[in-house]
């Protein structure tokens, strides 16, 4: 009874340990994704509001938005946004990119190496008015305030 012959199968393995091996491995993948997706999701989100608003006319929403600093007053705003601008009222908008900046490495007789840091922002590339030219709009991580990207 206790002991088994030859002619008898084994016991049947416990599939539990398989399945929630197998749960636990895709809850890390899809939350591995999730994040990489959506790492920049509250920046963009920023961006967004702020050529919305610029979009709407509303132009001392936008320079709230903005960030204002005493070294860039409202009509310093409306010169780079404002409808008397070389690009004209904002009235539609695309945004290409939002990305960790990157820096160039030139390792001494090798490649030029593209590198990311733990950089206190991001830069958001946005399209204006349906042309090509493209736009980067630095966003600050801890207040997200925005500026023009340095780069």
């Amino acid at each position: 009874m206790g002991t088994s012959t030859l002619f008898e199968p084994p016991p049947p393995r416990n599939p539990w340990p398989l399945r929630i091996a197998l749960v636990l491995a895709v809850v890390v993948i899809v939350g591995a994704l999730g994040y990489w997706h959506f790492r920049f999701h509250a920046e963009q989100r920023q961006v967004e509001r702020f050529l919305d608003a610029l979009v709407a006319g509303d132009y001392p929403g936008a320079y709230q938005i903005w960030g204002p600093t005493p070294d860039y007053t409202f009509p310093d705003f409306l010169q780079d946004w404002g409808e008397t601008t070389p690009r004209g009222r904002i009235r539609s908008y695309e945004i290409v990119s939002v990305a960790e900046p990157t820096r160039e490495v030139t390792v001494s007789g090798g490649p030029t190496l593209k590198m990311g840091g733990n950089s206190s922002g991001v830069v958001v590339t946005v399209r204006l008015n349906g042309t090509t030219d493209e736009v980067k709009i630095w966003v600050e991580r801890k207040d997200k305030t925005l500026s023009f990207a340095p780069f």
